[in-house]
């Protein structure tokens, strides 16, 4: 379907070498897009592009870059789009956590935690506004979590940094919307990626998931694929602001 395709976009994906960050790239590519994943560890995410080229036959690319360093952000997307001439949608994916209550937290820990999950996606969002306000046009998605909706045990930094991003993704909404640019967020539970493989594996850490979700179990990768697409794509151009929770309805579970 037309309004679902992506046929000619040129989009950006941080994180994107693994998990969430690959299947958001690999969706994309799927949709006609030509996508470019950003990562610290160039091979990484090289390796993951040659696997979504070869899967997709779409054009897909790699570059090392720290989103948490704004001197490389604004160097990355120039790059970006002096080779393709355009960003059209930017993949705010890019994550890391510290696992603990706030006892258990060093300055440290806040620090990498925040600048992976917070200030990246105001710093590649704010790098990427001059390429999407002069051609009339963007779409920003950002990766955010149920954490940042309800409280979780383990999650005290974690959650705080993506219920930041919940908000930038709304107060961006508003700022960028008359420039034909929509900036949404998804809201995943837990998934099976690598980011949460150690957790899964515990059986009574599952099982915990598992009893708190009303389907009974976590997330499929695949699961995730329409949401992406449709905040990606033209079809969503009266959206913007919104937070999707992609949870098997834990956020509306009460007692």
């Amino acid at each position: 379907m037309d309004l679902f395709s992506n046929i000619g976009k040129v989009a950006v994906i941080t994180g994107g070498g693994s998990g969430i960050g690959k299947l958001m790239a690999e969706t994309l590519a799927e949709s006609g897009a030509k996508v470019v994943l950003l990562g610290r560890t160039l091979e990484k995410v090289r390796d993951a592009a040659e696997e979504i080229h070869y899967k997709t036959n779409t054009d897909a690319t790699a570059y090392s870059c720290d989103v948490t360093n704004n001197e490389q952000i604004q160097d990355v997307l120039a790059q970006i789009n002096d080779e393709y001439g355009s960003i059209d949608i930017l993949v705010n994916n890019a994550g890391t956590t510290v696992r603990g209550n706030i006892e258990d937290l060093d300055e440290s820990g806040w620090d990498k935690v925040m600048d992976t999950n917070v200030k990246s996606v105001f710093f590649m969002s704010q790098a990427a506004l001059p390429y999407m306000k002069k051609q009339g046009y963007g779409r920003i998605i950002n990766t955010a979590s149920v954490a940042g909706d309800v409280s979780l045990f383990f999650s005290s930094v974690y959650g705080t940094s993506k219920a930041g991003v919940i908000h930038l993704t709304k107060q961006l909404a508003g700022e960028l919307a008359s420039y034909n640019i929509t900036v949404n967020a998804i809201s995943p539970w837990f998934f099976e990626t690598e980011f949460n493989k150690k957790s899964l594996e515990d059986k009574d850490f599952k099982e915990m998931v598992e009893n708190r979700t009303p389907m009974k179990r976590v997330g499929s990768l695949d699961e995730l694929k329409t949401s992406i697409l449709y905040l990606a794509a033209s079809g969503s151009s009266y959206v913007t602001g919104q937070n999707i929770f992609i949870d098997g309805g834990m956020t509306s579970f009460g007692l």
